[in-house]
């Protein structure tokens, strides 16, 4: 039976038993003999599942002597005791995957994962989980210059997500160029990248992922994952592709970013991602405690490597931060190279995305002395902000460009200069964005 191929970051997991949430948070203290039965269950899947058979003896070592000096001896709440291993795991093997837990609820369900009743019962608390979550979609919309933008914070399982994925894709099928925003997306199942990534090419026939995988007493499992023969809707094979990425981008969101980027197919603006490479399984440990295993490898087919512990290297570094203006640039620059009928939507839009990354500051001073009616149109200073009233019914924010040029809140259309003859204020002009201009001067 094929397994789904899941990668997340440590500190990442979606609780899926909110009704046993009161009973988990329960206070229980840990005997030396409780803990001492985690270490050697631990060890023992180590033993079962770990993709680094010639480390295991030394994690284990390094545990058994933690609990021989005592390190964990003032540790008696479960949770914190879980925090401690993983902390330690990591450490020792320098693998950010591992990470133990206490959820008691979970370990019993897995005792009875053979039952229908229990298999339809997890189902059915993941579904209403992800569905809280959109799946992992947190926003899909246009920016300036009909640029794509997608963001979504971890991949969930195509199975339940891609009549939600697939709908955000077509909603976004019509741009001339996409940003997807992973920054802050610590990884899933491998699946959904494979899902989304399919959109990007023709239909062709091409490997993005071959990896294999340990199962019960060390039977090793090996695929090949490739782009789907088919997508729903329209795809998007031939429009610029921009991947944000940040220090934080984790473990799936890597290997999408990765492998995208050695097919030549997207352009990466941010910063080095973390450095998260192996699939995980979560496996039960003793006393309610249980454990995620990196239990596989994953390669890219063309450089046959990983990024393990190095990262994915941008093609254009910069702060986290400045990824969103940064893509939103090159996108802008590309589509205008390829289209001269886009040269206008450069020139108009590139100053738009430079002041949403660094504002132009005007003192409030000289904003106010624009104020002033200039025929059916008025410059209002109210609350620090200018703002331009039309016929006294439409009131809309100016946000400065320039000190006398501004953007009107609400359209693209035109915006706003100020006029002046000898320092005086004495019309105002609507500049179009086909470069016709409409002069109101001051009454």
């Amino acid at each position: 039976m094929k397994k789904n191929i899941t990668l997340l970051l440590f500190v990442f997991l979606i609780g899926l038993y909110s009704e046993n949430a009161t009973a988990q948070k329960k206070e229980i203290n840990l005997s030396d003999l409780d803990k001492k039965q985690v270490i050697d269950s631990l060890s023992k899947k180590l033993e079962e599942f770990y993709i680094r058979p010639k480390t295991i003896g030394e994690i284990s070592k390094k545990l058994n002597e933690n609990l021989k000096k005592g390190n964990y001896k003032n540790i008696l709440l479960p949770n914190e005791f879980a925090s401690k291993l993983s902390a330690d795991l990591i450490e020792a093997s320098k693998d950010l995957h591992f990470r133990v837990m206490y959820e008691p609820a979970w370990a019993e369900s897995q005792q009875k994962i053979k039952e229908k009743e229990t298999q339809e019962k997890i189902k059915a608390t993941e579904l209403i989980e992800a569905k809280k979550k959109n799946f992992g979609f947190m926003q899909a919309r246009i920016l300036e210059g009909n640029i794509g933008y997608l963001e979504f914070n971890y991949f969930e399982d195509p199975a339940i997500a891609s009549e939600t994925a697939a709908s955000l894709m077509q909603f976004l099928n019509n741009t001339d160029a996409l940003l997807i925003d992973l920054r802050k997306n610590n990884g899933g199942a491998m699946e959904m990248g494979q899902f989304i990534s399919s959109y990007f090419f023709s239909n062709k026939e091409l490997p993005l992922y071959k990896y294999y995988y340990f199962e019960e007493n060390r039977k090793k499992v090996e695929r090949e994952m490739w782009l789907l023969p088919s997508v729903p809707g329209k795809r998007l094979d031939a429009v610029p592709i921009y991947i944000l990425t940040s220090g934080g981008t984790f473990s799936a969101a890597e290997w999408m970013s990765y492998s995208l980027q050695n097919l030549k197919r997207v352009t990466i603006v941010g910063e080095k991602t973390a450095g998260g490479a192996h699939p995980i399984t979560r496996t039960v440990l003793a006393n309610g405690f249980s454990v995620n295993i990196p239990f596989g490898e994953v390669k890219d087919p063309i450089t046959n490597n990983d990024f393990e512990g190095k990262g994915v290297m941008p093609d254009v570094l910069c702060k986290s931060e400045e990824a969103i203006s940064t893509a939103h640039l090159l996108a802008l620059k590309n589509v205008s190279e390829q289209n001269k009928d886009n040269a206008n939507d450069l020139n108009w839009f590139v100053p738009v995305v430079k002041n949403r990354q660094k504002p132009f500051v005007i003192d409030s001073t000289l904003l106010k002395s624009y104020e002033g009616k200039f025929g059916k149109s008025e410059l209002v200073f109210e609350n620090n902000n200018l703002y331009f009233r039309w016929n006294n019914i439409i009131t809309l924010l100016l946000t400065p460009l320039e000190s006398d040029l501004f953007i009107v809140d609400g359209t693209d259309d035109y915006r706003i200069k100020i006029v002046f003859e000898n320092n005086t204020v004495t019309a105002i002009k609507r500049i179009y964005r086909d470069g016709q201009e409409r002069i109101y001067k001051k009454d």
